[in-house]
């Protein structure tokens, strides 16, 4: 199941923030079109494609990844930071399904976990593991 709530587009927007920086250019952030170039050479095999327009609607925190090109490319790529951009994004959507690959997953899935309890503490409903149903 995908988390559709604002932590979670958060969440996605700081790993496409974060990788754009770790893969700059000259100190700058790769640009939208270079990272989705990036991301899309490894779906080229299947028709896949993904566009500068939604890499900055994941940044913007207005649309999430589709899951089956993320899992295409954690399958496809092999030891590159494509591959761990994938694996971060599946760990943020499915997290009972997928763990992070880098730090950069892991602080997401740690902020996300963060804001759920936060938000439950807040409300006086009753949190946990094997609380409610």
């Amino acid at each position: 199941m995908i988390k559709t709530t604002l932590p979670t587009k958060r969440a996605i927007s700081d790993i496409v923030k974060t990788y754009r920086h770790l893969q700059r250019r000259r100190f700058h952030p790769l640009s939208l079109r270079d990272f989705s170039n990036a991301l899309t050479e490894l779906l080229t095999p299947i028709g896949g494609s993904i566009s500068h327009q939604s890499i900055m609607n994941w940044e913007n925190m207005v649309h999430l990844p589709h899951p089956f090109y993320m899992k295409q490319m954690a399958s496809q790529a092999r030891e590159c930071w494509q591959q761990d951009f994938a694996k971060d994004v599946l760990a943020v959507l499915q997290p009972h399904e997928y763990k992070p690959a880098t730090h950069a997953g892991k602080s997401a899935v740690k902020w996300i976990k963060r804001e759920y309890y936060a938000k439950h503490l807040n409300t006086g409903r009753p949190t946990g593991p094997g609380v409610g149903g």
